[in-house]
């Protein structure tokens, strides 16, 4: 997906009084500006108000940046096929394919109270035949982070946790130097590689698609054993659908597979990986951290059940 021009701008309010704004470009003609800063909601200016625009450098994201930041660019890997801003909140919807892509994702400000907000983020998912879902994140969400407050909020208004789960990052350069396994690239989800993955949901190929992507398939006599899906963003690699045959699984193809996939990724420019595991899945989690990955911060889900 095309990233806008990130820009920064001084504009004069109507009392004369100047105020610097930095955020993605999303629209400029001869009669206004639109911005849309990180964790707030467009702002439209008069093009008259607008005095000095200049282009400036891509927000870095780095494996020390904030959870919100983190939250942004893996949502950039996934986004869904639908996304609506509420303020700093994006509420991203597929189909209903994987709860990553068919949740709200509470960055920034909403921008409106609480509840005014839940109020019209349910309304939003239910008019797509949806359960209302966030995926709320902090580093310690036992603790007075944003991510924590909200998540305590969420459960005094009765809204369910599902799928406990933590985003981990690497570093490419000091990741393990063992022959990478070859594998076979395409840059969409074929039949072979479909065939890896179990679910049969209709939507899974629109979702999948919804970001640009690089699609790894382990061939072993012409049957597909292993594989993987790679969004790049900036100087980010988003690993996901990691997928081995069942049969083969204790056997290293799962290890094999993700060094596999962190050369690829080495060699299309990324500096560093990530990618998201679930707490049921601690083995996965194990072989990760004898990766190099380390946990960046953990996430679950609130949903509206009834």
């Amino acid at each position: 997906m095309h990233q806008p021009a990130r820009i920064s701008l001084r504009h004069v309010d109507a009392e004369g009084r100047a105020h610097d704004l930095v955020g993605d470009l999303v629209l400029s003609d001869q009669e206004r500006v639109v911005v849309l800063p990180a964790g707030r909601g467009p702002v439209e200016l008069p093009r008259s108000a607008v005095q000095v625009m200049r282009r400036v450098p891509p927000r870095v994201v780095r494996p020390t940046s904030s959870v919100d930041d983190m939250v942004r660019l893996t949502s950039r890997g996934w986004p869904g096929t639908e996304v609506v801003r509420m303020g700093g909140w994006s509420l991203h919807a597929g189909g209903g394919y994987s709860r990553r892509a068919n949740s709200c994702h509470p960055t920034g400000d909403a921008e409106r109270p609480l509840d005014e907000a839940l109020d019209g983020l349910s309304a939003s998912y239910r008019h797509r035949g949806l359960r209302p879902c966030l995926q709320v994140a902090a580093r310690d969400l036992t603790g007075d982070e944003p991510g924590a407050l909200l998540d305590a909020a969420l459960a005094a208004r009765g809204w369910h946790t599902a799928t406990p789960s933590s985003v981990m990052t690497v570093d490419l350069r000091a990741a393990p130097s063992d022959p990478p396994t070859p594998l076979e690239w395409s840059t969409t989800p074929g039949d072979i590689w479909l065939g890896v993955d179990p679910s049969q949901h209709p939507d899974r190929v629109e979702v999948l698609a919804s970001a640009d992507a690089h699609y790894s398939t382990w061939l072993t006599g012409g049957r597909a054993v292993a594989a993987g899906r790679m969004a790049i963003t900036d100087d980010w690699a988003g690993l996901s659908c990691l997928v081995v045959d069942p049969a083969l699984r204790r056997n290293g193809h799962g290890r094999a597979l993700t060094i596999a996939m962190m050369a690829r990724a080495r060699e299309l420019g990324a500096r560093w990986a990530y990618l998201q595991v679930a707490d049921e899945n601690p083995r996965a989690q194990r072989l990760y951290e004898s990766l190099g990955f380390r946990v960046h911060h953990r996430y679950h889900y609130r949903e509206l059940v009834s």
